[in-house]
C-alpha cells in the first residue's frame, strides 16, 4: 500500500481521527449520508467504490470535516498517490463551493468564474444602451406650435429630435409594415360612391380624378355641368366584377328632381365608362 507525506495513509488519518472523536463508522455515515461499507473501503485506501476521483476527494473531504481532521492535506495526499490525469477529475463540489481558497486550483477556478461573471455584467450594459440609445442633448425651450425656433435674431427650421437606436431600427423596418392610406377607395361601389361624394360636397377636382377625365370633355365643361345641381342620391342596384348597376336622383337648385339609372365601370379605383340613362 503507497503511503503519502510522513508514512501516514489516507484511510489510516481518517480511522484515527474518528477514533479519537469517539465516533463509529456507521455514526459518520449518519453524519456525511456516505454508505458505512464506503466509509470502510476507504480507511482501507480503496476508493473504488466511490465512483471516480471527483466524489472520492468529494468524500474525503465529508469524512475529515465529521471526525474533525483537516481535509487538505488528505486531498492533496490523495491527487499525488490516487488521482487520475485531467483537470475534472481534480475537483470536487464540496471544493468549488467552499469559502476556503487555500490552492492554486480553486483561486483559478474563482478568477474563472468572476471574469464570465464581469463579461455578462458589460454584455447586459451594452444591450441596454443599445436599446436605450443615447440621452438627448439640452435642448432649447420649445417654441409654439406652428412657429420656427429662433436664435440671435434668425429663423431656422425646426431640428427633428434625437432619435435613439431602438428608434432608429423600427423608422428602418417600419416600411414592411402594410398600412391602409387615408381615405382609399377600394371596389368599384366604394368609387362610385366616393364620385358621387366628391360631387355633392363640389369637391370637382377629385371628381374629375374618378371620372370626369374619361368623359372626352374639358376639366371646366365638366365643372360647368353641376353648376344646377344640389345635390346627387345614389343607390347601388348590383355590382358584378367591375361594373357596378346604380340608380341617382339629382335634386336641381330649382326644386326640381330628375332620376338616372344605368352601369359605371370601374377599373384601378377609377370610373373608365359609364352607360346612364334619365328614367324619370
Amino acid at each position: 500500500m503507497e503511503h503519502g507525506r510522513g508514512g501516514v495513509r489516507i484511510g489510516e488519518a481518517l480511522a484515527e481521527a474518528r477514533l479519537q472523536a469517539g465516533l463509529s463508522i456507521t455514526e459518520v455515515s449518519r453524519r456525511t449520508r456516505i454508505r458505512d461499507t464506503v466509509i470502510g473501503r476507504i480507511e482501507d485506501d480503496d476508493y473504488s467504490a466511490c465512483g471516480g476521483d471527483f466524489y472520492a476527494r468529494g468524500n474525503i473531504r465529508s469524512i475529515a470535516k465529521a471526525v474533525g481532521a483537516d481535509p487538505e492535506p488528505l486531498i492533496e495526499q490523495y491527487d499525488e498517490v490516487h488521482r487520475a490525469p485531467g483537470v475534472l477529475s481534480a475537483v470536487s463540489l464540496d471544493e468549488l463551493l467552499s469559502p476556503s481558497q487555500t490552492s492554486r486550483r480553486r483561486l483559478n477556478w474563482t478568477a474563472a468564474l468572476g471574469l464570465a461573471l464581469l463579461l455578462l455584467v458589460t454584455l447586459g450594459f451594452v444591450g441596454y444602451k443599445f436599446l436605450s440609445g443615447s440621452p438627448p442633448a439640452p435642448s432649447a425651450p420649445p417654441a409654439a406650435a406652428g412657429h420656427a425656433v429662433t436664435h440671435g435674431g434668425q429663423s431656422r427650421a425646426l431640428l427633428a429630435p434625437k432619435t435613439s437606436r431602438a428608434e432608429a431600427f423600427y423608422i428602418h423596418h417600419r416600411s414592411t409594415v402594410p398600412t391602409v392610406p387615408a381615405r382609399t377607395v377600394t371596389g368599384p361601389a366604394a368609387t362610385v360612391r366616393a364620385y358621387i361624394a366628391a360631387i355633392n360636397g363640389h369637391h370637382y377636382a377629385r371628381a374629375w380624378r374618378l371620372a370626369g377625365r374619361n368623359t372626352g370633355g374639358s376639366y371646366p365643361g365638366f365643372v360647368s355641368g353641376f353648376s344646377t345641381t344640389a345635390k346627387d342620391t345614389l343607390t347601388i342596384v348590383s355590382v358584378s366584377g367591375d361594373v357596378v348597376t346604380a340608380q341617382l336622383t339629382a335634386q336641381q337648385t330649382d326644386g326640381t328632381v330628375t332620376s338616372y339609372q344605368g352601369t359605371y365601370t370601374v377599373e384601378h379605383g377609377v370610373i373608365v365608362g359609364s352607360d346612364v340613362i334619365q328614367v324619370g
